[in-house]
């Protein structure tokens, strides 16, 4: 496995990371996939990602089914399900990162959505808490502190001294607002939209992250299997050897400061592959890198 900083934080965390949505949530990317119907199979997945070498691991209260009552507004099928595997290894082997609940923002919401957190992934501790993003549009770097208050991050801020999580990061769909926050200096890690398909985030976000050594971790780094459909069109008759993956992930691993990229994984093949080709990616850039040294 390949490994890279987390920002200034000291931290090295595994290229390939294991995003969680897909698992958690039904019809996800797929009309077909039933998450309570699945659960072996996403827990088979878990753990061939530990097997593999994947040490990331990025989640949140919304990756789950809705729920009708009860405190939250989702039953945190992801939370659960990664809870239930990384339980059966090591803490200290693994990067943790969470989320609030989006729709609790207040002090106490956050608190709670935290601590509930901390009960399905069975720690206690994440090492990344994130700022849900999920409702923030617009999120402008005119208006972001409107949705991320000081009393907000004074809350993530607080939790991070009583030791329930190691850093603090944002994420959204709107880089001006990801920009003014990660120029505050209070976020160690940010979250944008980023992909091959969805470039913006190079114009300003990716400079400023790099200047105040914030780490980042993509959105969709595989651009939601939108890459298969156009591929698809583009090479109806099958007769193409390029595995879009691949394109996909090298262009966003080009960038050095992104720290990892979670991809969405539901199965032991999926988890598979996605290391076969980044190993493949690696092995042709020391490759080149070596032919270069030699010219």
């Amino acid at each position: 496995m390949i490994f890279r900083s987390f920002g200034n934080t000291g931290e090295q965390v595994s290229l390939l990371g294991f995003g969680t949505a897909p698992i958690g949530l039904t019809g996800y990317q797929d009309p077909q996939f039933d998450q309570r119907r699945s659960e072996d199979e996403s827990r088979a997945a878990l753990h061939a990602a530990v097997g593999a070498g994947i040490t990331f691991f990025d989640t949140a209260p919304a990756y789950g089914n809705k729920v009708i009552t009860g405190p939250w507004s989702t039953d945190r099928a992801a939370e659960r399900l990664l809870g239930s595997v990384l339980a059966q290894y090591p803490r200290d082997g693994f990067f943790v990162a969470t989320k609030n609940q989006f729709d609790r923002l207040d002090p106490a919401g956050i608190r709670e959505s935290l601590e509930e957190s901390l009960r399905l992934l069975k720690t206690d501790y994440v090492d990344l808490f994130q700022v849900h993003g999920i409702v923030a549009k617009p999120f402008r770097a005119d208006n972001w502190q409107a949705f991320v208050t000081e009393e907000v991050l004074t809350t993530f801020e607080l939790l991070r001294k009583e030791g329930k999580c190691r850093y603090i990061g944002i994420s959204g769909y709107r880089e001006g607002g990801l920009c003014a926050a990660i120029e505050t200096g209070r976020f160690q890690a940010v979250m944008p939209q980023f992909n091959l398909f969805y470039r913006g985030p190079e114009l300003e976000l990716v400079p400023i992250a790099q200047d105040r050594g914030v780490a980042i971790i993509p959105m969709r780094p595989l651009t939601g299997r939108l890459i298969f459909k156009l591929w698809q069109e583009l090479d109806a008759g099958g007769a193409g050897q390029t595995d879009p993956i691949a394109i996909a992930m090298r262009y966003i691993c080009s960038f050095a400061q992104v720290a990892t990229m979670p991809v969405g994984m539901r199965t032991v093949r999926e988890v598979e592959h996605n290391v076969r080709v980044l190993d493949q990616l690696h092995r042709e850039s020391c490759a080149s890198a070596t032919t270069s040294d030699k010219a």
